[in-house]
């Protein structure tokens, strides 16, 4: 599985979407930092108010779905499948691979929205709290959840063209349409939302329900891909 992982890092470098996908978030958020957020707010709230957004991960979903749905194209399972490989690490080596990707997007995302705002109106280090930390790590376990359904997608279908368009429609109606509507429910708890609050009950049920769908969409696209035939 080592060897798999150092092949999935070699592409993923040399993945061209994923730099066009970070250039269009990086710049995305400074221009959100610089140009819409208020200057009566403080990097703090910045943080708050970005570390939950869900706008841009349509652009996620398509990066993960095109690097993973691409090695159906070229061949590449097919041939790891003949050369003995188990298809579980090939599973869960793009799903690592596909979910630092995204990680690193929207952190940079993050980052950026921060810059942009800091540029305009200043820094201050009222975002760097243990709380905001605890924020964080808990939605990016919520992130790894919403990738591995996005790889339950790929691995379903099989096919590049297949799996990206219904990863993007998937994610523009969950992140979004959803999200604007039901957010006040239950919803508001799952991967789909991302923790809106940083209260300690809203982050512990949201990192409890996260992981449990990570196990149950690993587990799931293992079980639709063990004995599916690779052309």
């Amino acid at each position: 599985m080592l060897n798999q992982m150092s092949v999935q890092k070699y592409k993923a470098v040399r993945f061209p979407i994923l730099y066009i996908a970070a250039l269009v978030t990086i710049t995305m958020g400074f221009l959100y930092g610089y140009l819409k957020l208020p200057p009566t707010f403080d990097t703090n709230a910045v943080f708050s108010d970005t570390v939950c957004d869900t706008s841009g991960f349509f652009i996620f979903a398509l990066v993960a779905a095109w690097f993973a749905g691409n090695d159906f194209l070229t061949r590449t399972i097919h041939n790891e499948i003949k050369a003995g490989y188990r298809r579980f690490s090939l599973i869960l080596t793009r799903t690592v691979t596909t979910t630092t990707m995204v990680i690193l997007l929207h952190l940079g995302y993050i980052l950026s929205t921060v810059i942009g705002f800091s540029v305009k109106n200043g820094f201050d280090t009222s975002l760097f709290t243990v709380v905001n930390l605890f924020w964080l790590l808990t939605v990016l376990i919520q992130v790894c959840a919403d990738i591995c359904i996005v790889m339950f997608i790929v691995f379903s279908l099989k096919k590049a063209t297949s799996a990206i368009a219904v990863a993007v429609v998937f994610a523009f109606i969950a992140f979004n349409v959803l999200r604007n509507f039901i957010s006040e429910s239950v919803f508001r708890l799952t991967p789909f939302s991302l923790a809106q609050t940083s209260d300690a009950g809203t982050l512990a049920l949201s990192a409890v329900i996260a992981a449990a769908v990570i196990a149950w969409t690993l587990t799931a696209t293992h079980f639709v891909f063990r004995k599916a035939e690779i052309k």
